[in-house]
């Protein structure tokens, strides 16, 4: 839990959401970009948060209640799905299968669960993403069913009534529905005419068609069974929408991730509901502080600067080390393939032109590193795909102190510029002397 409890009940990063038969709205927050504040909240028509659990989530993807009043999470980056009472006692995690180790019947662990469901059986369903599977296991830790190996980094798998499971492939771009003998009996997403950029949900309706949210592709549409779109939302900017529900009154509930809100969307493309409580959680300073590291904070790390741990998926560290001048600089040391970052936001004007320029060194790097600058808008979401955001060549391997720069113009609608050392994969990289000018 964030150790900042003023900012308990903030939602940062939205996930899963969930219309509740009382009218509440139960809302899966993943918490900051320092990987902080990740929570379950339970929200009222009326913005008022009447319940809320975080203890020990990390970046916390999904929350269902349960008919007993409990809540099933897919807590992401802990690896694990629990069952928590309203008074927030853990009864059910599957650390505990295995005798205590985790371990399923077939071996394996769960690896960033992000989605978890309760059937109607006893059993979960739950889509194990970087496993690339969607399972079905009991209580005791049995593999009841398993659908792996045929979808890459998926997401929300869902039971159907017809005894299929629907399943967002998320980096393969396809919607695809599977019977219990792993056969494909529809799917969307063939690349050209029906095409998805990162689909992260999928619901069958009652009327038998499919809602898909297309996350990267920056809307919400509603496809029939031939594959044809009947109803659509598309957002001007960039969302991030995770999770889309059609409500009982006709009007589609959605997660919008880079806008930190939830929103509720009639037929007709209007906002019938919205909740957003988010404030920024780190300052906008007016211009690049600290960019040779001299200051440290309470905690001893670079003040002004603070590591990037969301999307780390549990891993990595800061370090510190040398230059050749035994100067003192900071570093990333990572071990997997999501993404460690050391960042600051600074104020920018459209129409700008910025130069980033810093000394790096990397050693043993197995993955890639590189200086971005991803811009935001004023609502603190990015104004492009991150990975489209403006960067300097990457780097791998072992590279000795080496000066980097590269220039970008600063694009309409930004109001903020995030200074990012970006690392993934296994090894380490440092900097030092980063600055970030205007130019002509």
């Amino acid at each position: 839990m964030d150790s900042d409890t003023s900012r308990e009940g903030i939602v940062e990063f939205p996930c899963d959401v969930e219309r509740l038969n009382n009218g509440n709205t139960l809302i899966s927050d993943a918490g900051d970009e320092a990987g902080n504040g990740s929570e379950i909240v339970e929200v009222s028509p009326g913005g008022d948060i009447v319940w809320r659990y975080g203890d020990g989530l990390r970046f916390a993807h999904s929350a269902k209640r349960l008919p007993g009043g409990n809540t099933l999470i897919a807590d992401t980056t802990n690896d694990r799905v629990i069952e928590v009472t309203p008074g927030g006692e853990v009864v059910f995690t599957t650390d505990e299968l295995g005798g205590g180790t985790g371990v399923l019947s077939d071996g394996s662990r769960l690896e960033y669960p992000n989605d978890a469901h309760l059937l109607e059986n006893g059993n979960f369903l739950i889509t194990d993403r970087n496993n690339d599977r969607a399972l079905e296991i009991t209580r005791m830790g049995d593999v009841a069913w398993a659908y792996a190996g045929h979808v890459k980094r998926p997401h929300n798998a869902d039971l159907l009534e017809n005894g299929n499971v629907i399943i967002c492939d998320s980096d393969g771009q396809y919607i695809r529905e599977v019977d219990r003998d792993g056969g494909v009996v529809w799917s969307y997403g063939d690349g050209t005419t029906n095409t998805l950029n990162w689909p992260r949900d999928a619901d069958r309706l009652e009327n038998g068609n499919t809602l898909i949210t297309d996350t990267k592709g920056r809307r919400v549409l509603e496809v029939t069974p031939d594959g044809k779109t009947v109803w659509q939302y598309h957002a001007g900017y960039f969302c991030n929408f995770y999770d889309a529900d059609r409500l009982a009154n006709g009007n589609t509930l959605v997660s919008s991730q880079q806008h930190q809100e939830v929103i509720e969307i009639t037929p007709l493309g209007e906002i019938a509901w919205r909740f957003r409580n988010y404030t920024r959680p780190y300052p906008i300073n007016e211009k690049l502080m600290n960019g040779d590291f001299s200051e440290t904070d309470e905690s001893g790390g670079p003040a002004h600067w603070v590591v990037g741990r969301r999307l780390s998926e549990g891993g990595g560290e800061l370090i510190w080390g040398e230059t050749p001048s035994r100067k003192r600089c900071p570093g990333l040391s990572y071990n997997r393939s999501g993404a460690l970052t050391l960042q600051q936001t600074i104020a920018a004007v459209p129409g700008s032109r910025l130069r980033l320029s810093t000394l790096m060194s990397t050693e043993d790097l197995e993955g890639l590193t590189f200086m971005q600058i991803a811009f935001l808008d004023d609502m603190n979401g990015f104004v492009r795909d991150v990975v489209e955001s403006p960067k300097s060549a990457p780097f791998e391997g072992t590279m000795p102190w080496s000066q980097v720069s590269f220039t970008t113009d600063v694009p309409d609608g930004a109001v903020a510029a995030e200074v990012r050392l970006f690392v993934m994969g296994k090894g380490r990289v440092y900097a030092n002397n980063v600055s970030v000018e205007v130019v002509q």
